[in-house]
């Protein structure tokens, strides 16, 4: 059996063991050999033939020490919130996960030189070099080499675990399904914290991915994308984070059953180990030019999934609201996700009511549990694979203001900056900030309608300034809903001109807000 001089049956600063602890102090240790950098050395009991190890105390001051470098929860959080405006509870959940992982990693993957000689065991017929050399009165031959694994470790015997009192506590993953509206930044989440991370980030898309034998990407290209982005090591890319995108697009769609569901459960039942944790070959470079394949680890990479689900929260108001008893109760099961996003198209309201139908919808959708998931059409094994749960906020009319204002990198200070490269300065009223947030909640987009609306209200400016005389542009409400172009200030060989709605010809309205 294998001790361990760190702390245990030494106290910290009592330097090697001297003797054996089995057979007491009658019997000193003999020294092997120095082990690598960080651990004190290998000693034997030559009476019992116990192995000990005695690690460095400097070292390993050193290794508990390192979560000092973690990144806090907080500091991750206050990132975040420079770029993405809203959505406070999954940005804590990421946070809190991302340092979870950091120090799970440093739990479960220690320092490759410990994992050396921790695969060492007592046995009588163990090898291991001598630092006097061969000889034959020796039990220890020098025929293999302390740094690599010897071919009789299978004759270890491993009824040695049930003796053993230690334990190594391995702490498992917590992979997050995070679900919410389309365009409320889930995917833009991932790539801010991806920029902020010092372990590989995999952003992949779901939408591609088939059943292995199928045309399209088999499972194993996901792990591919985490290793091109380690620069090809595996043991980095065995420490990083996958984030899946767009995970509904694979729910199983009902009613085809008695067919192979190629792109939806069998994408499903092909990830459950992948997210699970197993050894995984993936293609060196790519499958089409059949390359080597290289074996990768999945135990240790938190996997972060995100989806719409568009017509969940149909699906959950159902089981909260509907309770009958009898034959006269309504069928429910097998409508699958497509009968829930009609119904929940037709729930919605249009015109002013949006903020309330967006605010009925996000409290109805941090209701979620496993089996509404299941019901839209996730397997249960694949549910079960991710305990956290997420739920992204729709995005309000002021929200979406501070979305177009306040982030590092948003949408007015870019345009902006494409106007001071003609050397012309852009600006916008509130009133026009407003009824932009307003155009974007009721065309139900989200973040992402807001540079189409951008695009097409400045599309006539960006035509006329290039080349003009005009220094600056002011967009105002009326500018937005298409009655005028907006207020430009010409330089001082002319006098300001502010158009005429009479005057100026007005966008045509098939093609306006």
């Amino acid at each position: 059996m294998l001790y361990d001089f760190t702390g245990g049956q030494q106290d910290k600063g009592a330097g090697p063991p001297q003797y054996c602890v089995k057979c007491g102090k009658g019997s000193p240790l003999h020294f092997l050999q120095k082990a690598a950098p960080g651990n004190g050395g290998y000693f034997k009991c030559l009476s019992c033939n116990t192995l000990y190890k005695s690690l460095d105390h400097a070292a390993h001051a050193h290794r508990t020490s390192a979560t000092s470098h973690i990144p806090q929860p907080k500091k991750i959080y206050n990132y975040l919130n420079k770029f993405v405006i809203g959505q406070n509870m999954a940005k804590k959940v990421l946070s809190v996960a991302v340092y979870n992982h950091y120090k799970r990693l440093h739990n479960n993957l220690p320092n490759d030189n410990e994992n050396n000689s921790d695969n060492l065991r007592s046995s009588s017929n163990y090898s291991m070099p001598s630092p006097l050399g061969p000889s034959a009165s020796d039990p220890w031959s020098s025929s293999h080499s302390l740094s690599s694994p010897t071919p009789h470790v299978s004759s270890v015997k491993r009824s040695d675990v049930l003796e053993s009192e230690k334990y190594n506590l391995v702490l498992e993953k917590s992979n997050i399904l995070m679900l919410g509206p389309t365009g409320s930044g889930k995917t833009y989440l991932a790539q801010t914290l991806a920029r902020c991370l010092d372990v590989p980030f995999a952003i992949c898309d779901c939408t591609s991915l088939t059943q292995a034998g199928y045309v399209g990407e088999d499972v194993e290209t996901v792990i591919f994308k985490l290793l091109q982005d380690a620069n090809g090591d595996v043991k980095k890319a065995q420490r990083g984070i996958v984030f899946l995108d767009e995970i509904d697009k694979i729910g199983s769609v009902p009613g085809i059953h008695q067919l192979r569901d190629v792109g939806g459960e069998g994408v499903q039942q092909g990830m459950l180990k992948l997210i699970e944790g197993t050894v995984v070959n993936v293609p060196e470079k790519s499958k089409r030019l059949r390359s080597e394949t290289i074996a990768v680890d999945t135990t240790n990479i938190l996997f972060v999934a995100s989806g719409a689900f568009s017509g969940l929260d149909s699906i959950i108001s159902r089981r909260k609201n509907e309770k009958f008893l009898g034959f006269g109760a309504p069928s429910t099961a097998g409508k699958g996700r497509r009968a829930a996003v009609s119904e929940s198209k037709q729930w919605q309201h249009d015109g002013a009511d949006v903020s309330e139908d967006n605010a009925e919808m996000d409290r109805i959708r941090h209701m979620v549990e496993a089996r509404d998931l299941i019901e839209f059409g996730m397997i249960p094994e694949f549910v079960g694979r991710f305990p956290v749960i997420s739920s992204f906020n729709s995005l309000t009319e002021n929200m979406l203001v501070e979305i177009l204002t306040k982030p590092k990198n948003a949408l007015v200070p870019q345009f902006q900056a494409l106007f001071n490269m003609d050397k012309v300065t852009l600006d916008f009223t509130d009133d026009a900030l407003n009824e932009i947030a307003k155009i974007a909640l009721q065309r139900k987009t989200g973040a992402r309608g807001l540079r189409a609306i951008m695009e097409n209200i400045l599309l006539e400016t960006m035509f006329e300034v290039p080349g003009s005389h005009i220094v600056s542009a002011t967009v105002t409400k009326e500018t937005v809903l298409g009655l005028s172009l907006p207020q430009y200030t010409y330089n001082a060989e002319h006098l300001v001109h502010t158009p005429d709605i009479l005057n100026q010809p007005i966008r045509d309205q098939s093609s306006s807000i």
